[in-house]
């Protein structure tokens, strides 16, 4: 993995403290991981002071080589990281987290802006509940729609790894499987456990990072390292609480502006297989990995039929589920 090299985005060597006085503990350490972000990244900077109000604060970036001009329009007053390679979100986490300062960690993508007052709440959530390992806040689109669907979810099992592969949601979006492994019954007027919110916006307590350990990079460059750590989470015997009352919009899907989709859909149902592997049997994994074979080639006359991702040209999907499904069968090469 490429060694990062660290630039200084501060007009003067001495504050590491970008917000709150020097003397006073640092409550929070932001963490945001950018590649080719620039479309994003001023509104979700912009957006940390009004959300973080009178805590004292940190926002360190982790650049993923970006091409783009992400790094100019980060400006002055953030430390960067700036990394070698497109080692992913994972790596990028894992290396902000060694020289972070504070209390809590708070994973931010950069396609997030916060509502005033979002962090502040969070963290007031978690130090008046200490047997609360993190929190999150309620995420909503650019029109200001719910993204609980998108956000809030249990923890996977081989039936809800099928459906997804199947379309089984998106065909009968109504079954009761879907309908609980997407949390539809919570009632999101006040503070709720979660098994599976998504690491868009995310605020860890420092000594559960340190005790659960570093994202697992082999999901890299993204997908499913998230759904790991809250496994990880749960499997030492902590809690993760959505409260509702801290807001934040997400844009979603930023970083499949500059992926083509043949390149997502296979490092999507790779990093699911992984995800099965580590935590599934050895049974329930191989039969996923079938399931995602004979998926794609469920998918494939689909998209020839222009029923399927008929944007991307006919011929263009049904080439990408062939990929996947040749991958799936020689196992991803050994992955």
């Amino acid at each position: 993995m490429a060694e990062a090299t660290r630039t200084l985005k501060t007009e003067t060597e001495t504050p590491r403290i970008l917000r709150g006085l020097a003397t006073r503990p640092l409550d929070l350490s932001i963490v945001i991981v950018t590649w080719n972000s620039e479309r994003w990244i001023d509104r979700c900077l912009q957006s940390i002071a009004g959300a973080c109000g009178s805590l004292a604060y940190e926002v360190i970036v982790y650049d993923n080589a970006s091409v783009d001009a992400t790094l100019s329009a980060i400006g002055n007053g953030v430390d960067v990281i700036r990394g070698a390679a497109n080692d992913g979100f994972a790596a990028g986490v894992n290396r902000v987290a060694t020289r972070a300062s504070g209390r809590y960690l708070f994973l931010l993508n950069p396609d997030c802006d916060l509502a005033p007052r979002a962090l502040e709440i969070l963290v007031e959530f978690l130090d008046a509940n200490p047997v609360v390992a993190a929190a999150a806040p309620l995420l909503s689109d650019e029109a200001g729609d719910s993204q609980r669907e998108f956000q809030l979810r249990r923890l996977p099992t081989l039936a809800t790894l099928v459906s997804e592969v199947f379309g089984i949601d998106k065909l009968f979006p109504a079954n009761r499987m879907t309908a609980r492994y997407r949390y539809r019954e919570l009632e999101l007027t006040h503070p709720q456990p979660v098994e599976q919110p998504a690491a868009a916006a995310l605020l860890l307590r420092r000594e559960v990072f340190a005790e659960v350990g570093p994202l697992d990079e082999r999901f890299a460059p993204a997908w499913f390292e998230d759904v790991d750590y809250c496994r990880r989470l749960a499997a030492a015997g902590h809690t993760i609480f959505v409260v509702p009352a801290a807001r934040a919009r997400h844009f979603g899907g930023a970083s499949l502006e500059h992926i083509p989709f043949s390149e997502f859909i296979a490092l999507w149902y790779r990093n699911m297989w992984l995800y099965a592997r580590k935590w599934l049997t050895p049974g329930q994994a191989e039969a996923l990995r079938w399931a995602i074979v004979f998926g794609m080639l469920l998918r494939m006359p689909l998209a020839l039929l222009g029923i399927a991702h008929l944007q991307l040209g006919r011929w263009s999907a049904a080439r990408a589920y062939a990929g996947v499904m040749r991958k799936a069968f020689k196992r991803w090469s050994g992955a």
